[in-house]
């Protein structure tokens, strides 16, 4: 099987793999008192100063590390969502934890006000200026759509909040922005922003979380006050060590032959999404007259396992993000194209042949 749903997670690396067993040895419980478990403590803030060096995060910032992303972003709505008075902004493209956790706070009576996006899948930035006021207490963007690939300029959110909404503070949601983009926290100006380790080929079951300003956070998961208070919980030291391998070995990659080889050897009725402004590692296409879901059986069959938008929405029959930008008779023929290193050019313009082959004769089934 060719595998092309690397923006819903990735194989983890042999280095990041190797970390995880190797740490797996380290089962004391890092608030202990004996040097065992001092030692095992100090694994933690190792890593941790090492995740704010290489992200370079502001002075007096730290990093927790969470369960997962979804974790980290509930983690940053429900700290900040506090007051019925005050205005939260979410851009409309927000991954399932983010969007769905600001839409449970809409529903309790809180002035949560969504955002628009363009036709790639980026924040419309018009719309987030006329909404931007002194009441504004907190603006979420995500930094790479997982959806369609689409780059939000986040210096750009920072300097319109901080021009109309000065103590609003700041989310960013940069799963699929890292190991894509050069991040530097301190230049984005961010309050809180988010990473995940199976997007990096880590492990599951760990994320973390930038905090720029401990005392503007709010705990989410109370309990024996690890992680400096601010996340509770016996930390994963395999999964954390593991994680820091995982970024330790990034590299950024060029897909942008990838991306041209398939695009140049597409045929049929279809709609692209992730054209200009996007990663390149991200493909979001709509084919009209036939279901995403259907394609990513056909091509299945094929030996080609592909997505039809983030995997936290497999349940839902209409993706929400795409439906929202691109016209009617494409939103149900969604699927998602994600790229790795073990993908060749050659891979690509032979799935573009496929999925092309498979969508006319699906059609023409459905003719006879």
């Amino acid at each position: 099987m060719k595998y092309f749903d690397n923006a819903s997670t990735t194989k983890i690396s042999e280095n990041s793999l190797n970390s995880y067993v190797s740490y797996s040895n380290n089962f004391y419980n890092p608030s202990a008192l004996y040097a065992e478990a001092v030692d095992s403590k100090k694994l933690i803030e190792d890593a941790r100063e090492f995740f704010i060096k290489y992200f370079k995060g502001d002075k007096n910032s730290t990093f927790i590390f969470t369960g997962c992303a979804s974790e980290s972003n509930n983690a940053v709505l429900n700290s900040c969502i506090i007051r019925k008075d005050k205005k939260y902004i979410i851009s409309a493209g927000e991954h399932s934890s983010i969007h769905n956790t600001a839409k449970h706070y809409l529903e309790l009576g809180y002035n949560v006000v969504f955002i628009p996006l363009a036709s790639n899948g980026s924040i419309d930035y018009e719309v987030l200026e006329r909404e931007l006021d002194s009441s504004v207490a907190l603006v979420s963007v995500i930094h790479v759509s997982n959806e369609t690939g689409a780059v939000n300029d986040i210096i750009k959110v920072f300097e319109l909040v901080k021009k109309h909404s000065p103590n609003a503070l700041i989310h960013s949601d940069g799963v699929q922005a890292v190991g894509k983009l050069d991040i530097n926290l301190k230049e984005l100006g961010v309050d809180f922003y988010t990473i995940s380790a199976h997007k990096i080929h880590g492990p599951k079951g760990i994320g973390a979380l930038y905090i720029k300003n401990i005392n503007k956070f709010k705990p989410f998961i109370l309990g024996g006050g690890q992680e400096n208070n601010l996340r509770a919980g016996t930390e994963n030291i395999p999964a954390i060590k593991s994680f820091e391998v995982a970024v330790q070995d990034l590299t950024k990659k060029d897909f942008s032959a990838h991306k041209k080889a398939f695009l140049d050897n597409l045929s049929g009725d279809y709609y692209l999404v992730s054209d200009v402004g996007c990663v390149d590692n991200i493909i979001s296409i709509c084919f009209a007259g036939v279901r995403g879901e259907t394609i990513a059986h056909l091509l299945e069959s094929k030996g080609y396992l592909i997505g039809t938008g983030s995997a936290c929405n497999s349940g839902v029959k209409i993706n929400r993000v795409i439906s929202s930008i691109v016209p009617k008779k494409y939103a149900e023929g969604a699927i998602r194209i994600s790229f790795d290193d073990d993908i060749t050019i050659q891979d690509c313009i032979d799935l573009a042949h496929e999925l092309s082959n498979a969508v006319e004769n699906y059609k023409q089934i459905l003719k006879r």
